[in-house]
């Protein structure tokens, strides 16, 4: 296997992906000063589709610049992805959700449905929770911080039990 079929080709080993990620992030905070999340850079692109929102929480101090670097990182976010499906020689949108498709059976329309509005709901807890579950485990676990402990734990168990429960009663 070339170098290039590593990096852009196969997928990375979940505990290589794990690993740069974990170094990456208190690397970013002793160099930069900053938390790396999306979550406040979704809050940002959010103000930029309804500038003049009258929602509290779009007009609070984080969403006070429009364009900060979190934009820019979501950006890169899709545009590496986007990169690198194109570097792998495979230009086809994928729709396969594995078994997600084996067990919610419906249109496409009605699967991102399903998507959107666990995505409002993920992003509207991101907001009561002070940032996106990620974020506590990616940032707050590698800087040793206690609430990211705390948090991810939460996040974990309220995750089994809300799949468990929404299983149980719709499948």
């Amino acid at each position: 296997m070339t170098m290039y079929d590593f990096l852009f080709i196969n997928p990375w080993p979940w505990w290589l992906g794990g690993a740069l990620i974990g170094l990456f992030v208190p690397l970013f905070y002793l160099t930069a000063n900053l938390p790396l999340g999306v979550s406040t850079g979704y809050g940002n692109l959010c103000k930029i589709v309804v500038r003049n929102t009258k929602l509290e929480a779009l007009n609070a101090k984080p969403y006070k610049k429009i364009f900060t670097w979190r934009v820019f990182f979501i950006i890169g976010i899709f545009m590496g992805a986007a990169i690198a499906k194109v570097l792998s020689g495979d230009y086809t949108l994928i729709t396969e959700m594995g078994r997600f498709n084996s067990t919610v059976t419906g249109s496409f329309t009605l699967s991102m449905l399903w998507f959107f509005t666990g995505g409002v709901l993920l992003g509207f807890g991101a907001r009561i929770a002070g940032g996106c579950p990620s974020a506590h485990t990616i940032h707050g676990i590698p800087c040793l911080a206690p609430s990211g402990f705390l948090a991810t734990a939460g996040f974990f168990a309220g995750g089994l039990l809300v799949v468990n429960l929404i299983y149980r009663i719709l499948f």
